[in-house]
């Protein structure tokens, strides 16, 4: 029965011992499946079955059994979060590694390399600074993609038409 860490208590939620459970990064969990938690109490993993989890901003709203006042949540802030490697998801892909490859565009040729990238929401995009100093917002999915050279950092790319031109007027 092995566990993984997966984040850890930040604070309470209302007045019946609900908690938030933050998750650390690129951790995700099936939020779904999940049926107990094991938090760290005096150098051992103690279990907590959940009877209720939501997605909520910072992470997941729990509701713990046998957990029914905020005085017993407060107990809990602040302490390690384990759960069983069966309820731990595989991480999504982490786009940041591709900061400072250049962006070879299939009409344009280089159009300059990528200085941040913004996965906040689900479209990721990047963002590019082209010779000119300009710079250029692209949507970064596979429609757009057509290969990635890890070893000589560049992604050749086949923007929608007019995108880039539209950065450099």
């Amino acid at each position: 029965m092995e566990t993984q860490e997966i984040g850890y208590i930040s604070k309470t939620h209302g007045l019946k011992g609900h908690i938030i459970l933050r998750l650390n990064e690129f951790v995700q969990i099936d939020e779904e499946a999940i049926k107990s938690i094991f938090l760290e109490l005096n150098g051992s993993q103690v279990p907590y079955f959940i009877t209720e989890c939501k997605p909520a901003n910072t992470g997941y709203i729990l509701k713990l059994e046998n957990i029914d006042t905020i005085d017993t949540s407060k107990k809990l802030i602040a302490k390690k979060a384990f759960a069983l490697a069966d309820f731990v998801l595989e991480a999504e892909e982490n786009y940041s590694e591709f900061i400072g490859y250049a962006i070879i565009d299939s009409k344009l040729g280089n159009i300059g390399n990528i200085t941040e990238v913004d996965e906040k929401t689900e479209n990721v995009v990047i963002k590019i600074i082209h010779p000119s100093g300009k710079e250029i917002i692209l949507p970064f999915n596979d429609d757009f993609i057509i290969e990635i050279d890890d070893d000589l950092k560049t992604i050749e790319f086949n923007a929608p038409e007019g995108l880039v031109e539209m950065y450099l007027l």
